[in-house]
């Protein structure tokens, strides 16, 4: 099967690794798969021709690249400029991410008659998703946000922990993670807390900062707090750790394995999470995990190393984390294989094959 994908972000957070995880997936299972990405020098098209290159270095049962939309070009070519890509790959469908691709990649598409596909990364929005062939949601939830009208296919795929992930995990060397904590000023006995994302309003970092600072006040305990991501809340978040030694705050980093292996306790305070794949990282690499309520990780996020506030309870965050603090080091297992990179890439296959026949099914009855 030929399968294009794009997204047209310029930052690279949890859409983008979904969006280039599954694409590698696929060309692993002997699919030719291409990605239209937003310029050639954006943080997504490097991260994807990295991800491209040691993945085909690996050894691929099919083929992938990447086709770069220069930066330069306003959004109004889009379209002209993706239908010339379209023509030339000449894909079977077109699975789109987030909304800009969704309107300037999928339309088109459609309008060359190939079968839209698009992955619901966050809400149901009509004007974008109501003419599409297919939606991939999520989580469970987002069914009750589909229109009756609606007349695509609908498939709930829950996002794939990345094979790539546990790779990189097995190959973390304990140096590696020693100095990591050092970094932090963390020796063996120090609880390091930690979290993984886009500093956005969303993500609830104000409420993580100032319940570990309630939660640990007198500044002597042996704690660390650190925090890997870039956003539009980064100075709101500086300053409200202003004045703490024991906050770090690095921004984005090309490898974030290490750090998950680093952390004692994986922190989620977030106001909104679909689906949340650091929280399902961070499982994976044997994480306790601090979290408030939201629909993705309540679904999955379960053991008695976990520990759940509800949205309204941003108090109890602070007692939540001196708990996590006091749990013995050992770090617990959790049970992942649902979300299994060939399972969730045979789910979206299918999907796929279903959308074609539809597509096939509605053009032999027209004629």
């Amino acid at each position: 099967m030929k399968i294009l994908h794009a997204v047209l972000s310029q930052g690279f957070y949890g859409s983008e690794r979904y969006c280039i995880d599954l694409a590698i997936a696929q060309a692993r299972a002997g699919h030719s798969v291409g990605v239209i990405s937003h310029g050639g020098s954006s943080r997504p098209t490097q991260h994807f021709r990295k991800a491209v290159a040691e993945a085909s270095a690996g050894g691929l049962k099919g083929t992938i690249r990447v086709f770069a939309m220069p930066l330069i070009l306003p959004a109004v070519l889009h379209r002209p400029v993706a239908g010339a890509i379209l023509r030339r790959f000449a894909p079977d469908v077109v699975h789109t991410h987030l909304n800009p691709a969704a309107r300037r990649i999928g339309r088109t598409a459609q309008s060359l008659r190939i079968p839209h596909v698009t992955t619901l990364h966050l809400n149901f929005d009509a004007p974008e998703h109501g003419a599409c062939d297919g939606l991939i949601l999520v989580n469970n939830f987002q069914r009750a946000l589909i229109p009756e009208t609606f007349a695509g296919e609908i498939t709930v795929a829950w996002t794939a922990l990345p094979s790539a992930h546990i790779e990189a995990l097995a190959r973390t060397r304990p140096e590696e993670l020693a100095s990591l904590r050092k970094s932090w000023a963390a020796d063996d006995s120090t609880v390091v807390f930690g979290t993984i994302g886009r500093l956005m309003p969303e993500k609830g970092l104000d409420r993580m900062v100032l319940a570990f600072r309630s939660a640990f006040p007198n500044g002597r305990e042996a704690v660390r707090l650190v925090i890997l991501g870039e956003g539009q809340e980064r100075d709101k978040i500086r300053d409200l750790a202003s004045g703490d030694p024991r906050i770090h705050l690095i921004g984005t980093q090309s490898e974030v394995a290490p750090f998950y292996l680093a952390f004692d306790v994986y922190v989620n305070t977030a106001r909104f999470e679909p689906f949340g794949l650091t929280v399902l990282e961070a499982m994976a690499a044997g994480c306790k995990l601090v979290l408030t309520r939201t629909d993705g990780p309540g679904h999955y996020a379960k053991g008695d190393r976990v520990l759940v506030a509800e949205q309204n309870q941003d108090a109890a965050l602070a007692s939540m984390l001196q708990q996590a603090a006091a749990w013995p080091r050992a770090r617990p297992t959790y049970d992942v294989e649902e979300f299994s990179q060939e399972r969730i890439t045979k789910l979206i296959e299918d999907h796929y094959r279903q959308v074609i026949a539809n597509r096939l099914s509605a053009k032999t009855q027209q004629n």
